[in-house]
């Protein structure tokens, strides 16, 4: 959580200094026009963005554990944080209020679960997934018309996603493995502000995983386990 404070701390800085900048301009008497007016007549835009966010592993418990079929009398995802960097690239759909983006990105994640054990209830068993993954989101944006420096928009796609590093995974009776592919729906709503030389475009974004990420190596964590999926929180920062 303190990640997603940080951001927004951040992003409080940011508009006060954008506030604080327009009211200078109204004083000089030059506070009614545009910054950057011509910015969306243009059909290719490029830019980059930060985000840090907080992400969980979903889990729907199997038939064995409900009959009580093994050790495990608990197993409980954590949220834990993360890190994002990326590339936009973003398309002109038509007029100006509809944008097709891709937005290639490296994302740093740190999931978290925590397992219970009938033999040892007091004590509990923490496994850690560190994984770094390249996302490939493929977005449509669709903006309000705009109001002076400022206007919303909504967004939402699909990415892909590949694992390319991360803790090695063993094969042992506590080990959990997962696939390295993965495929998420994406969804969030955000504001772009013009400023004098780029736009700056803070965004609130959820993302689901759609497949079931679980290996059934037959240990009795997996045996615990029916399905796993993604979810994930983030406050995107978008420079364009």
């Amino acid at each position: 959580m303190r990640f997603l404070v940080i951001g927004a701390a951040l992003l409080l800085v940011l508009l006060a200094h954008d506030a604080i900048a327009q009211k200078k301009r109204n004083n000089t008497g030059y506070g009614r026009s545009k910054n950057l007016p011509q910015y969306d007549d243009r059909v290719l835009r490029y830019g980059f963005q930060l985000a840090l966010h907080r992400s969980r592993f979903n889990i729907r418990h199997s038939d064995f554990f409900a009959n009580n079929g093994d050790s495990t009398t608990a197993v409980r995802p954590a949220w834990s944080p993360g890190f994002m960097l990326g590339l936009i690239t973003s398309f002109r759909l038509g007029n100006e209020l509809w944008n097709l983006r891709f937005v290639p990105n490296v994302s740093f994640y740190e999931r978290n679960i925590e397992y219970q054990y009938r033999n040892n209830p007091e004590n509990l068993h923490s496994e850690t997934f560190e994984n770094t993954i390249v996302e490939f989101p493929l977005l449509l944006k669709y903006k309000s018309v705009r109001r002076g420096n400022h206007r919303m928009y909504m967004v939402g796609g699909l990415s892909a996603n590949f694992k390319v590093a991360g803790k090695k995974e063993r094969l042992n009776d506590l080990q959990l493995q997962t696939i390295n592919q993965n495929v998420e729906v994406s969804y969030g709503i955000g504001w772009d502000l013009y400023a004098e030389f780029f736009k700056f475009a803070p965004e609130l974004r959820f993302s689901h995983g759609i497949p079931n990420l679980l290996i059934k190596n037959g240990n009795h964590v997996s045996n615990s386990l029916d399905r796993i999926t993604t979810h994930r929180v983030m406050l995107v920062l978008n420079f364009e």
